[in-house]
Formats: structure tokens, C-alpha cells, sequence
């Protein structure tokens, strides 16, 4: 998922937190190195609507599912 997100132009730093930007949104993130991630949006443009960020967000994520 981090390869794929930075092939995108999206910055992801090493470990198991931190904070991730790109394309206008920034976001922290935390993953128990397992199975469970959380990603809270902290930035984004005005014209996106927290909604439309989550769904690409969770879009994104299924679509990496098993990568």
C-alpha cells in the first residue's frame, strides 16, 4: 500500500505511524503492523467534503486489500 500511494505522489514515512500527504490532503496514520490501520484526514481542500475524502481513502485501501 505505501509503494502504491507513493507512485501516486503521496510522501509515506517509514514506521509504523506518522503523517502522510499529497495532492492537497494530509493525514496521520497508525498501524499495529498486523491488521489493523487507522488514517485520520487532518487536512484537505475546501472544495472536498469530508465524505468524498473518507470514500476514496476506503476505496483505495479495498482496493489494495491482498496486495
Amino acid at each position: 500500500m505505501k509503494k502504491k500511494l507513493q507512485d501516486n505522489g503521496i510522501y509515506i514515512p517509514g514506521g509504523y505511524r506518522g503523517e502522510l500527504s499529497g495532492k492537497g490532503i494530509t493525514a496521520s496514520f497508525e498501524w499495529d503492523g498486523q491488521s489493523n490501520l487507522t488514517i485520520t484526514i487532518t487536512e484537505k481542500p475546501f472544495i472536498v467534503s469530508c465524505e468524498v475524502a473518507a470514500q476514496k481513502m476506503r476505496a483505495f485501501v479495498r482496493a489494495c486489500h491482498g496486495s
